[in-house]
């Protein structure tokens, strides 16, 4: 009969959730340690000597330096040996399974994201990948939330971040933290060959992220990999900041190669830091530059190219155009010197000048 009480009880404490099993541990711990110290001051004269005899006896250890001496202090022994040693071995086979739990659903895509800064990739194929992998490249610490509707995250990384589920859902995207995010990035659907179809799904992800946007009146920076060039003017209404063009792109660049040897190692010297360490950059304007020209000179005496400012490429051509404190400036260099710019914009820009 008292081996069924026990059975019976021993099932209702399997059947407590972690919280509870945690509490129960605690108060057995304390338990143990104040009524040791009540019953025996002598051989436990302090609490963290009873706190210390507990654990021991708890996880079976044992050591043996301090032991109780009366018939009280040891019954106090058996009982935490008897239920003290299940109820802890029940905290760590809960904690263990929590951990387990946590990678399982965090494997599969479920678990919200909440930090913020991070870059959002939507869509997955090789193109992702090579992106991912360049990202890192350029920049180590960046942390990335990739989104889609797959069954567990098809990228083992410790800064990419799996979420599963259709991203024209704005629920996805709130389980990214789309709102905390730097930028957004969406990928043209490599399994649809038809382009109208690859686009107007990209289009549809797009519409999500910019209901998102002009609902909660926060701005989110969205960059889109479409087909077809002659689609971009259906993406206006959404506001794309930044259009990628997929197939079309290359099909040009072999074209320009073909005509012009060496143009295609041209552009892998831009998009890769492998090459020199260089790469592109955006920077602010020097407040001391009035002119396009002005930047252009100064840039060029530190050892950076100035390839663009915002939209406008030629800028020999557009030389006494006027600069302003908004302009984005798109620079050509290295890691050290773009440290050496910005070190000198954060003091006045005074060293750049």
């Amino acid at each position: 009969m008292p081996l069924l009480y026990f059975l019976t009880l021993w099932k209702k404490f399997v059947s407590f959730n972690y919280v509870s099993i945690l509490i129960l541990s605690i108060l057995i711990v304390s338990f143990g340690t104040i009524t040791i110290h009540i019953l025996e001051p002598k051989t436990f004269p302090t609490l963290f000597d009873g706190l210390w005899w507990t654990m021991t006896t708890l996880t079976t250890v044992g050591y043996g330096d301090f032991f109780p001496k009366t018939v009280a202090g040891k019954c106090l022994g058996m009982f935490l040996f008897i239920f003290g040693v299940g109820i802890i071995g029940l905290l760590v086979s809960k904690t263990v399974d929590s951990f387990s739990n946590y990678h399982r659903l965090k494997l599969e895509g479920r678990i919200v994201y909440k930090e913020n800064d991070h870059f959002i990739y939507i869509g997955w194929s090789k193109k992702t990948r090579d992106a991912i992998e360049e990202l890192f490249d350029s920049s180590p610490n960046a942390k990335i939330v990739l989104i889609e509707n797959l069954d567990t995250s098809p990228y083992d990384h410790p800064q990419v971040h799996f979420i599963q589920g259709d991203p024209s859902i704005e629920k996805t995207l709130l389980n990214a933290n789309i709102f905390g995010a730097k930028r957004v990035c969406i990928f043209a659907d490599s399994s649809i060959e038809d382009s109208v179809l690859k686009d107007g799904k990209t289009l549809l992800i797009a519409s999500a992220v910019e209901s998102l946007s002009s609902t909660n009146n926060k701005p989110i920076h969205t960059i889109v990999e479409i087909s077809k060039e002659d689609h971009i003017v259906n993406f206006k209404h959404v506001n794309v900041d930044d259009f990628v063009l997929s197939y079309e792109s290359v099909s040009r660049l072999i074209a320009k190669t073909t005509l012009h040897p060496g143009t295609s190692t041209i552009f892998r010297h831009f998009l890769n830091t492998k090459f020199d360490g260089s790469n592109i950059h955006v920077i602010p304007p020097n407040e001391e530059w009035k002119t396009y020209e002005d930047a252009y000179l100064q840039l060029f005496e530190k050892g950076a190219t100035l390839l663009a400012i915002n939209e406008q490429l030629n800028i020999p051509k557009l030389k006494e155009y006027k600069l302003n404190l908004t302009d984005r400036l798109y620079i050509y260099c290295d890691e050290d010197l773009l440290k050496e710019i910005m070190k000198a914009k954060r003091a006045g820009w005074a060293g750049l000048t």
